[in-house]
């Protein structure tokens, strides 16, 4: 199943939000909850902030509901590619937008793990919030990689 965890670099204490429209676990240690061999690991252990787990509305550490996939269209996870729902997609933005505001050093790093997926890909150049939705709505953010967000 896949998985979505954001990391706002440098938080010393988790942002609040309990209104998103799905399960959403945070902590103040960094630890992915992809087992048994998480992709980041090590990315997780360099670096310093809270953690974001995306989940399902029924609460289990996957965001495949979250996903923008139908039964026909599963293969996108095969092909690497990470879309989020409609309904779901305005919540992300936000989101994101607050943890870029909330990081001291104005940083997030967003990570995706599928495990049967495609290689693992990671991006070291920060991006912006407007490249990497430009990237998500042409269907070109990758499954099982690794961005840095900048304001």
């Amino acid at each position: 199943m896949p998985s979505i965890e954001i990391i706002c670099v440098g938080q010393k204490k988790v942002s609040d939000f309990s209104d998103a429209p799905f399960c959403l676990r945070a902590e103040g240690e960094l630890v992915s909850h992809r087992s048994p061999k998480p992709l980041f690991k090590p990315e997780f252990d360099a670096t310093a902030g809270c953690i974001y787990h995306l989940c399902n509305p029924d609460g289990s550490y996957n965001a495949f509901e979250l996903l923008q996939i139908s039964t026909y269209d599963r293969k996108s996870l095969w092909e690497g590619m990470v879309g989020f729902r409609p309904e779901y997609l305005p919540y992300v933005r936000q989101m994101l937008r607050q943890l870029l505001k909330d990081s001291p050093t104005h940083k997030v790093i967003f990570t995706s793990d599928y495990q049967f997926g495609p290689n693992v890909r990671r991006y070291h150049s920060p991006i912006s919030q407007r490249k990497f939705w430009r990237l998500h709505h042409a269907r070109r953010l990758h499954m099982n990689a690794l961005y840095h967000l900048r304001p």
